[in-house]
């Protein structure tokens, strides 16, 4: 690892703010040793006390791990520091306890420990931003996927804007909206109806980091409810088909039927081909279920899916 490489990138982004430089930042720390500020334990050599004292990294072993020092945001939320060199911890803020770490490892201890903590801080008395929950998710899926991993792969591979925002795409229309629908069904469906595309923009930017802005305008969204029968109202939401792919949701048909609330999608198929219309339940399963039909015949199809003969 070049840390001095990683400081640049990490101070380059904090003063640009661009998504090209942030996913050229991303890319290298997902493959780089981090240093994270801990108390040290109480059982300690005097090397390694001397080394803690003089802020250089230390390697302790399994029976002796050290406690992560987390920081408390103003809100009262806590966030975990990491740094990119030593050189970005002033002398004042110095720990008595320094871990070096792979990032992936710091991924794997939030994912390990939910509810305690979910954001990252990076380089917090310096040039500090905050990686939000969002995307710990996203570089937890690509660690699993072995996206991230230049060994494996001979070389090494950037998440690039286009994948980003595919990503963020699936996540808001297959995660983040049906969740929020079957907790409380009343509120997201009025606020839906009567914000329309606003609210379906706002939903995109919960699912980005907070330092990316979602590359949609309302213009891009198209929201229409439709009250077919006394008992049956169904919405439609026609969803930007920028940076899609194979499996990204293009419409989104939300039904109220006799009481009950279903949420469908139809999803994009292979070029050339058709693609498929899935569903997402109260529990957040996602089930393709057939063959999607023509545009101007999908409201039909929907209706038959909560309606069989």
């Amino acid at each position: 690892m070049n840390r001095s490489h990683l400081d640049a990138l990490a101070d380059k982004f904090s003063d640009t703010q661009d998504n090209n430089d942030f996913a050229a930042f991303m890319t290298e720390l997902e493959n780089s040793m981090v240093l994270v500020p801990a108390e040290a334990p109480a059982e300690i050599t005097d090397e390694i006390r001397e080394a803690a004292k003089a802020g250089k990294p230390l390697p302790i072993d399994k029976d002796h791990q050290p406690k992560v020092c987390l920081l408390a945001k103003s809100d009262g939320t806590k966030v975990f520091p990491v740094f990119t060199s030593a050189e970005q911890i002033p002398q004042d803020k110095r720990p008595s306890a320094i871990m070096n770490l792979p990032f992936k490892n710091i991924i794997i201890m939030l994912k390990n420990n939910p509810g305690e903590v979910s954001q990252i801080a990076i380089n917090p008395f310096t040039k500090g931003f905050v990686l939000n929950e969002n995307l710990i998710d996203l570089v937890d899926k690509r660690y699993k996927a072995g996206a991230n991993n230049p060994q494996a792969q001979g070389t090494s591979v950037q998440l690039t804007e286009q994948q980003l925002h595919a990503i963020a795409h699936v996540k808001m229309s297959r995660e983040y909206l049906p969740k929020a629908l079957f907790e409380d069904p009343s509120k997201v469906l009025s606020d839906l109806k009567l914000g329309k595309e606003k609210y379906v923009l706002d939903a995109y930017r919960h699912v980005y980091p907070a330092n990316i802005r979602p590359p949609y305008s309302e213009d891009d969204i198209a929201v229409m409810s439709l009250q077919i029968e006394d008992d049956l109202i169904i919405t439609r939401v026609d969803l930007p088909e920028k940076y899609t792919q194979e499996g990204s949701p293009l419409r989104i048909y939300i039904t109220e039927h006799a009481g009950a609330i279903g949420y469908y999608m139809i999803e994009k198929g292979p070029k050339g081909l058709a693609g498929q219309i899935a569903q997402v339940d109260a529990q957040g399963t996602h089930t393709k279920i057939e063959e999607a039909p023509d545009n101007g015949a999908e409201i039909e199809t929907i209706m038959g899916l909560i309606r069989p003969s």
